[in-house]
């Protein structure tokens, strides 16, 4: 940080740019960031609003929401999490490209940490929550077409696989939060 009389500068150590790519890395910047909005607000979603009242509902109606809706919120938030990723890589390749100078910095190994635990929350994401909460839909779908029914016990055990696996991909993502944010004032 540089302080100046009364206001304070923070100092990036960013690679001079020219002003029409200022443009892209303000659009990779937003792009990532909403992206990882959407991701986290879907783990907050599925954590602490529809898991927790799910139960409250009919039978009839968390069928229909499960068969209906539950995997339209898996697919934004598959979406939201790869595209958080992909933004992300793109991001620091362009701040950065080859120049392996950043990671050796304070902030650069806070970012590292960040990266890793982006992808140990996807890896946990795409492997445990996602095919619970798949299965709980097309349980739910196959439950009110009267067709193949799903018994209850496969249901619980997928919720509550899908419900630990949510809960710690949460967990995971908001530390990566708190990493991120500190690289990026530091």
């Amino acid at each position: 940080m540089i302080k100046i009389g009364r206001s304070v500068h923070l100092k990036y150590k960013w690679l001079p740019r020219r002003p029409v790519t200022d443009i892209v890395l303000a659009a990779l910047t937003f792009a990532h960031v909403l992206s990882a909005m959407g991701w986290l607000g879907g783990a907050l979603l599925t954590t602490f609003a529809v898991g927790p009242n799910l139960g409250k509902l009919t039978q009839t109606a968390s069928l229909e929401f499960n068969a209906r809706v539950l995997p339209n919120m898996v697919r934004f938030t598959r979406a939201a999490a790869v595209l958080t990723l992909l933004f992300g890589l793109a991001l620091l390749g362009y701040m950065y490209g080859l120049d392996n100078s950043y990671f050796s910095s304070t902030a650069g190994m806070v970012v590292s940490v960040g990266i890793i635990l982006a992808i140990v929350a996807a890896a946990v994401g795409f492997s445990m929550v996602i095919p619970s909460f798949l299965k709980i839909g097309k349980l739910a779908a196959g439950a009110l077409e009267g067709g193949q029914q799903g018994s209850p016990q496969d249901m619980m055990a997928a919720a509550k696989r899908a419900r630990t696996g949510s809960m710690i991909v949460l967990f995971i993502l908001l530390i990566t939060l708190a990493a991120m944010v500190t690289a990026g004032v530091s």
